[in-house]
């Protein structure tokens, strides 16, 4: 027996013509069935270009900012942006960070405005208010996306950009001083112990998934 079409015409690819068997016009259930299942290849291409668009371009790689005769030691391929760019995780510590110093704000670029200071005491309740895992990095932690190639800053300027050439906070007190905090100077990736008054910029970090917690020690 022959085959009857129906033909499609407001779907957002072009007309699509679905061929149903004559016997199946008029039991309603199962003309449904037919349709859905002609139209499966076209709803799961529409996925698929959907999560194309949603992964983050590429890092470009950073190391025409190295000194002459340096070696990267935070190479952009160590790290992958999520989402809409503003967050990478960083594979080699399974953490991820935030792209911007807070203050900054990511404009799918780069991270624009000026990073804001604050006393240890503000890091610590910023951060607790953030919310979703985030929270400030202990010093080894920091130590980490320290980039040794170049100073000034002592960052990926690709993985990172615009951050100032400033003193960062870390979760950690001093335990040999009262009212102090250990901060990471990102002028040179050297440590600092500050009295917690002091004001100083913040990045935040959050453990990734399934991510082996980090060393707590400065």
């Amino acid at each position: 027996m022959g085959s009857s079409s129906i033909l499609l015409t407001n779907e957002p690819h072009g007309p699509i013509v679905v061929a149903m068997n004559p016997l199946l016009i008029g039991h309603a259930s199962d003309a449904r069935s037919v349709i859905s299942i002609s139209l499966l290849p076209l709803l799961v291409v529409t996925v698929e270009l959907l999560m194309v668009t949603a992964e983050a371009a590429e890092i470009p790689n950073a190391s025409d900012a190295c000194l002459p005769e340096t070696t990267e030691t935070t190479p952009s391929n160590e790290f992958n942006a999520l989402g809409n760019g503003e967050v990478v995780r960083h594979e080699r510590t399974s953490l991820e960070w935030q792209r911007c110093a807070r203050g900054q704000a990511w404009d799918g670029d780069g991270c624009t405005g000026e990073a804001s200071n604050h006393s240890w005491h503000q890091a610590m309740q910023l951060a607790e208010r953030q919310g979703d895992g985030w929270r400030l990095p202990s010093a080894n932690e920091l130590l980490s996306i320290v980039e040794r190639c170049h100073p000034s800053p002592a960052i990926n300027p690709q993985v990172f950009p615009n951050t100032p050439a400033a003193l960062f906070w870390t979760r950690a007190s001093d335990t040999g001083g009262i009212g102090r905090a250990w901060a990471i100077s990102f002028l040179g990736g050297s440590h600092y112990r500050l009295g917690k008054d002091q004001e100083v910029r913040i990045r935040l970090v959050r453990e990734a998934t399934q991510a082996a917690d980090p060393a707590q020690t400065p």
